[in-house]
C-alpha cells in the first residue's frame, strides 16, 4: 500500500514535467509582461549569461527572487568599474525670513493703510555634481555630491507723488527712540532699496543600498554626513532730504555660517512602464553650526560698525524631491544612462542673524534666527560605467 501511494504521488509530477517540456512557449507565461531576454551570441556580459531572469534595477517577474532576501536593485554594469557620475541643473528660488525692508503708513488713504514692504526674490540657476561607486559586499554604494547656488535679490519702495505718510524700519540703530526709525514720504522721494545676497556651497557623502521590495518597487535607504557654507549679506539704503544737502542712510550686515553633521534619508522609485519611473526622495540632517554676524552703517554724518557676534547652534536641514525619470542599459549592459526631472525643496534653519542688533535695540526683544528656503526645478543626468 505504501508503494502504491508513493507511485500515485510521483506520476502526476512526471506528467506535469513532460507536459511542460512539450510546449516551451508556456515557460514565460507566468511572468508576462516580462518575457525572457534574448542574449546575443557569445556575449558573456549579458544578464542571461549570469542566470538572471531580469534586468537589475528594473521591474522583475513574480517568483524570480527568493522571498526572504532583499535582492540588490542597483544598476549592474558588465565588465565596468562599478562607478557613476551625475550632473544636475538647478533652477531654484531662494527665500529668507526677517529680510523685509519695513512698514509704511499712508495717512492720505481713508482709513489709514499699513503695508509691509517685502523683499521679493526670483529664481537662480545652480548646479550639483556627483560621483559614486558600488562595493562588492552586498552591493552597497558610496556617493559624494557638491551643490552650489548663489543669487542677489532686491526690492524697493518709492512713495507716490501725492501720498502722505511715513516709512518705518528697524535696520537703522541711531536715535531709535521709537519702535522703529521713521521717515516722512516727502523726505524720501527717491524711495528705499533693500538687497539680499545668498551663497551656498554644500557637500554630501552617503552610504546606501538599493533593494527590491516588490516587483516594480525599489527603495534605497542611506546614511552619511553633510557640510555646507552659507554666506549672506543684506543692505538697506535711502536718502532723507530733511537733512541739509541730503542725508544718506546705508546699513550693511552680513552673516557667515558653516555647518556639519550626520545625514540620513530614503529614496523610493516605482517603475511603471519600460524604464519610466516615479520617485520620491527625502533626507534629514542635524548639524553643528557656527554663525558670525557683523556689519557697518552710515546714518547721515554718523558711521559705525557692529562688532562681530558669534553664535553656535544646532541646525536642521530637510530635503524633499518628487519627480519622473527614465533609464536604460545600452550595448549589452556595458553602460547605463538615466535622466530625471523633479521638484525639490530644501530648508536650512537658523541661518540669519543679520537682524540681531536691531532686535536688541528694540527693547531687547531677541527672537529665533531666521530660516532659509530653496525650491524649484531639478534636472539630473546620470551615467554608469
Amino acid at each position: 500500500m505504501k508503494f502504491i501511494k508513493k507511485i500515485s504521488w510521483i506520476l502526476p509530477a512526471i506528467a506535469m514535467t513532460v507536459g511542460a517540456s512539450a510546449d516551451d512557449s508556456d515557460i514565460s507565461s507566468y511572468c508576462d509582461p516580462c518575457p525572457p531576454k534574448e542574449a546575443p551570441d557569445c556575449d558573456p556580459c549579458y544578464e542571461k549569461s549570469r542566470n538572471k531572469p531580469y534586468e537589475q534595477g528594473y521591474e522583475i517577474c513574480e517568483g524570480a527572487l527568493p522571498k526572504a532576501y532583499n535582492a540588490p536593485a542597483r544598476i549592474d554594469i558588465c565588465d565596468g568599474i562599478d562607478a557613476y557620475v551625475t550632473a544636475t541643473f538647478l533652477y531654484w528660488k531662494p527665500m529668507g525670513d526677517q529680510l523685509d525692508l519695513g512698514v509704511t503708513r499712508t495717512v492720505t488713504d481713508t482709513p489709514d493703510s499699513i503695508k509691509a514692504i517685502k523683499l521679493t526674490t526670483g529664481y537662480e540657476a545652480g548646479f550639483k555634481i556627483g560621483l559614486g561607486t558600488h562595493f562588492s559586499h552586498d552591493d552597497w554604494h558610496l556617493f559624494a555630491q557638491y551643490t552650489r547656488l548663489t543669487g542677489t535679490h532686491s526690492s524697493s519702495f518709492v512713495p507716490a507723488v501725492d501720498a502722505t505718510g511715513q516709512f518705518y524700519t528697524t535696520w537703522f540703530l541711531l536715535d531709535n527712540t521709537a519702535a522703529a526709525r521713521e521717515f516722512q514720504f516727502t523726505n524720501i522721494p527717491l524711495g528705499v532699496k533693500g538687497s539680499w545676497k545668498m551663497e551656498l556651497n554644500k557637500i554630501d557623502l552617503e552610504l546606501g543600498r538599493a533593494f527590491y521590495v516588490g516587483t516594480n518597487l525599489i527603495t534605497t535607504p542611506f546614511v552619511g554626513v553633510s557640510g555646507h557654507w552659507m554666506d549672506q549679506n543684506y543692505r538697506l539704503t535711502l536718502t532723507d532730504n530733511q537733512t541739509s544737502g541730503g542725508g544718506l542712510f546705508d546699513a550693511f550686515y552680513k552673516n557667515k555660517s558653516w555647518a556639519f553633521g550626520p545625514r540620513f534619508g530614503l529614496e523610493t522609485k516605482w517603475i511603471f512602464y519600460e524604464g519610466f519611473r516615479l520617485f520620491g526622495y527625502g533626507s534629514f540632517a542635524l548639524m553643528y553650526s557656527d554663525n558670525d554676524m557683523s556689519g557697518n552703517a552710515t546714518e547721515v554724518d554718523s558711521a559705525y560698525t557692529t562688532t562681530k557676534v558669534e553664535e553656535i547652534n544646532l541646525r536642521d536641514v530637510e530635503e524633499l524631491q518628487i519627480g519622473l525619470g527614465w533609464g536604460s542599459y545600452f550595448t549589452s549592459d556595458k553602460w547605463h544612462m538615466d535622466l530625471s526631472v523633479a521638484y525639490e525643496v530644501q530648508r536650512y534653519s537658523h541661518t540669519n542673524y543679520m537682524s540681531y542688533y536691531s532686535q536688541l535695540a528694540l527693547g531687547g526683544l531677541e527672537v529665533n534666527p531666521a530660516d532659509t528656503y530653496l525650491h524649484g526645478l531639478t534636472v539630473t543626468a546620470r551615467f554608469d560605467f
